[in-house]
């Protein structure tokens, strides 16, 4: 065994080691953990690289052999204090938009009292206020498409009640129209006495069964 250069190859390998570190210590040792100390890395780097000048050399080459453990300690112990980057964390994906709500109308029936006189289809003026109201909430709402529908009450034949009503629509129709209602979004169709709220039996009966409703199709 080499005894007489061992010691000499292990501390020239631990000083040039410990070079090693100090070069590493250039930069704040705080808030690293103890094995990346450079005293640690130093005395480690030291020691390994000894130990492969060790190996390398035969008696002959013993001053080869401890360059190669000087030079791979200081490697080694620069390698072992050299700073870990942090982890980037991904940035949290962003949330997804709420959809937006789905427009409600709520449906309206027009009362032939207010909005036609008996037996004709012409709107009253007094059916202006709730018409306008209805464009308003239709020129809010443009996805929105409606269909408007109109009754009589039973008296007359049913196929004249089925003109009637769909006149009557239509009339409904051609004023939101006027307000600015794109007509493709209303389709009008006309029940006649097909479809009554109330009894035909009496005059407010019949006065409830004559009617205009408007609703979402």
């Amino acid at each position: 065994m080499k005894k007489s250069t061992t010691g000499l190859l292990l501390g020239s390998a631990l000083v040039v080691g410990l070079s090693g570190c100090a070069t590493s210590n250039s930069t704040s040792s705080v808030d690293k953990p103890w094995y990346q100390h450079p005293m640690v890395c130093g005395l480690a780097g030291g020691v390994i690289g000894g130990g492969i000048g060790y190996a390398s050399s035969s008696e002959s080459d013993e001053d080869d052999g401890a360059a190669i453990g000087g030079t791979a300690g200081a490697a080694i112990g620069a390698m072992l204090c050299a700073d870990t980057p942090e982890p980037v964390a991904e940035p949290a994906p962003m949330p997804e938009p709420e959809p937006e709500p789905e427009p409600v109308f709520e449906p309206v029936t027009l009362q032939s009292d207010v909005t036609f006189a008996f037996d004709s289809a012409e709107l009253r003026p007094g059916a202006e206020s709730e018409l306008n109201q209805v464009a308003r909430t239709l020129n809010d709402n443009p996805e929105v498409r409606v269909t408007i529908a109109g009754h009589t009450d039973a008296i007359g034949t049913n196929e004249y009640n089925l003109g009637l009503s769909k006149d009557r629509a239509d009339s409904v129709r051609s004023y939101l129209v006027s307000q600015g209602v794109a007509g493709n979004r209303m389709r009008t169709v006309g029940y006649g006495e097909e479809r009554p709220v109330a009894t035909n039996e009496t005059d407010a009966g019949r006065a409830q069964n004559r009617r205009v409703e408007i609703m979402s199709q």
